[in-house]
């Protein structure tokens, strides 16, 4: 789990809540009319704006931002830096029937395990990468959507409540109702905005980068196996993938 997501949207509720609730009357912040024009309304544009099944997986993969860790690239180098000293050991094909690894690792150590050549598995695993991105890039699309309608869904909530006050000028019984889905329209959609989509959307642009970060990792693994480089070499190549304290954490770790 992601600590920090967590603890920031639990935070950002909290003190809300406790802003509220240091007023005279907290419930005078619950409006329902206001939470339909607001919340109907986001909901309505965004299922215009994006086929139904992009909008369910963009929800499904928003999960990542609150129960996903930031992966460690330095454990990847070295897993693939083994699995390189095991296939000069061992051979490919011995390799392969104690294979450990899935997914996108496993399915290049098959190509290379095949005898594929190297432009066929170059072009397939960037193929899925190109692919992964573009999902990730929908997903992301789809919450920064969000953030730009919420706070013009509040707008709205706001002018249908300025129209309703002055209409009841003559009534003053019902100004008190217009202005709270004037008021409370405004602030429903930018909370939604600011405190919700906005960072859920970079949250998961980060978890993109992390992941493609890490597939190119194995990638260029996958191929520097398929050319039989020296673990040391390939070692020294994959980890220009990583940060400086990280390369040095993975040195101490194996000292």
């Amino acid at each position: 789990m992601d600590r920090g997501s967590f603890l920031g949207v639990l935070l950002g509720f909290a003190l809300l809540a406790v802003a509220i609730g240091l007023g005279p009357n907290p419930r005078i912040f619950f409006n329902l009319p206001s939470i339909i024009v607001v919340v109907g309304g986001v909901i309505s544009a965004t299922l215009i704006r994006f086929p139904l099944e992009h909008v369910s997986y963009a929800f499904s993969i928003a999960s990542r931002a609150f129960f996903t860790r930031a992966p460690a690239t330095q454990a990847l180098v070295g897993q693939i830096v083994g699995l390189s000293q095991r296939a000069r050991r061992e051979g490919l094909l011995n390799m392969e029937k104690s294979l450990d690894v899935e997914g996108f690792l496993a399915k290049g150590l098959r190509m290379v395990v095949d005898q594929s050549d190297r432009e066929h598995i170059h072009g397939v695993l960037a193929q899925e990468l190109r692919a992964t991105q573009e999902r990730h890039h929908q997903g992301q699309e789809i919450f920064r959507f969000i953030a730009l309608s919420a706070p013009s869904f509040g707008m709205v909530g706001t002018l249908i409540g300025m129209v309703q006050l002055f209409a009841s000028i003559k009534d003053p019984s019902n100004i008190g109702g217009a202005m709270a889905l004037s008021l409370l329209s405004t602030l429903y959609g930018a909370v939604i905005a600011y405190l919700l989509a906005i960072p859920i959307a970079g949250k998961l642009e980060l978890r993109s980068k992390e992941e493609l970060q890490l597939k190119n990792i194995m990638l260029e693994g996958v191929l520097g196996i398929q050319a039989e480089m020296h673990p040391a070499a390939l070692e020294a190549q994959l980890n220009a993938f990583l940060a400086p304290k990280e390369r040095g954490a993975d040195r101490r770790a194996r000292g």
